[in-house]
């Protein structure tokens, strides 16, 4: 038996920054909910849920969960279009953290969504094998 993927990621959210957070996903990051008022959005073949903390933590069914602190997620540029997205997210006014050269050679930026879960944006050959957990990351 094996596990084939990660089918859906979480990130959270409060109940004040809940609105400006889904905001953000869909006029930033192009991400639309499944369907009207859904927390499931569709990123290629997974889904990102963007969950209410104060919510999810005391739900029923399914169990609780939730986090404390800054979450992260990091997504895939497409080939050939991280500095786009370097552009288009600048051109709307986010601030990048940081930006990093890996080891193996591919880059990424990271920023931070209104809720301050930390994101990443990667080129998409990051993770190529083991080599590019070796060494340290050069920083610009």
């Amino acid at each position: 038996m094996e596990l084939t993927g990660i089918l859906e990621t979480a990130l959270y959210c409060t109940t004040e920054t809940e609105e400006e957070t889904r905001r953000f996903y869909r006029d930033f990051l192009g991400l639309e909910p499944v369907r009207e008022g859904s927390v499931a959005h569709r990123i290629g073949s997974g889904v990102l849920l963007l969950f209410n903390a104060d919510e999810s933590a005391v739900q029923d069914s399914p169990p609780p969960h939730g986090t404390t602190g800054r979450g992260h997620t990091c997504f895939t540029a497409a080939p050939g279009e991280y500095e786009g997205w370097k552009e288009k997210l600048a051109d709307k006014g986010v601030e990048f953290t940081e930006e990093i050269r890996w080891p193996s050679g591919p880059r990424s930026f990271y920023f931070e969504d209104p809720a301050g879960n930390v994101l990443e944006i990667a080129e998409a050959d990051m993770w190529p094998g083991e080599e590019s957990t070796a060494g340290a990351p050069r920083r610009y």
